[in-house]
């Protein structure tokens, strides 16, 4: 895909401003809080949000008014793949399935960790404690449909429709995932460790904690199909595991494997 935010740092500060208009503070001609404010309340710096303003523009989301400011003139979600979703004949590949879910499912788990109620939350741990069973018992077909049950549940939190069609359109192209594999218990366990995280900050109504996560989960499960599997992926998934690669800290394997340590499902 062109046009992409080109780092995580920037991933995120657009997917933050996503979420604030989509929650109806910046209604469409509206204009966003000025650079300062936003760069204080995203806790991010100048030339992040800048870059991040320019793929809103870009995507038809916001309109950049030289010395006036950047003004809300869409709430559509950016994705050409929402109206044009490639049918069976025409099936996506797996990088583009893949990439699509980095730029979109952080999103979805954020607002997840927002909207969730009581019922959401034990919905996703029934459905984390089949997980673990499946993956201790190496049923890797259950260990597939617990994952998409897992994510649209994530989507259903978010209480707002169109994210749970955009999670069943995305499901829908995956003719193949790392987690229909046979992987060493390492792997494995890095793996369930990511789902423990996801829920842990959901849970807790963390959105940040959701969005990173969810997004170096993927991250991890592209690294295993690239290693593993020769799986090619689009240079914005590339570029990430780069940057995580730099950035170790970016990558949160160690904090979600304790998690899963210290989890009592």
């Amino acid at each position: 895909m062109q046009n992409e935010p080109k780092s995580n740092k920037e991933q995120f500060a657009y997917q933050r401003i996503m979420q604030l208009i989509h929650e109806d503070a910046y209604p469409v001609g509206s204009r966003l809080p000025s650079e300062r404010r936003l760069v204080e309340k995203l806790g991010t710096s100048r030339n992040t949000l800048r870059g991040a303003m320019r793929q809103l523009q870009a995507h038809g989301v916001v309109e950049i008014r030289s010395g006036s400011g950047n003004y809300v003139i869409s709430k559509e979600i950016p994705l050409p793949l929402v109206s044009q979703m490639p049918d069976a004949q025409h099936r996506a590949s797996l990088g583009e399935v893949m990439e699509v879910r980095f730029l979109v499912e952080p999103v979805i788990g954020m607002h997840a960790a927002e909207m969730a109620t009581p019922a959401d939350i034990e919905g996703l741990e029934a459905c984390l404690m089949r997980m673990s069973r499946a993956s201790i018992d190496n049923l890797h077909e259950q260990m597939i449909r617990e994952d998409k049950h897992f994510r649209k549940l994530l989507a259903q939190g978010g209480k707002n429709r169109l994210m749970v069609l955009l999670h069943e359109g995305i499901a829908s192209q995956e003719n193949a995932t790392i987690l229909g594999r046979q992987l060493p218990e390492n792997d494995k366990a890095s793996l369930f460790a990511g789902y423990v995280g996801i829920f842990n900050a959901v849970q807790h109504r963390q959105t940040e904690q959701t969005c990173k996560g969810i997004r170096n989960h993927i991250l991890r499960q592209c690294r295993l199909m690239m290693a593993r599997e020769s799986v090619e992926m689009p240079a914005t998934i590339v570029d990430a595991l780069r940057h995580m690669k730099r950035n170790p800290n970016d990558d949160e394997e160690k904090q979600d494997a304790e998690a899963a340590a210290g989890s009592r499902l």
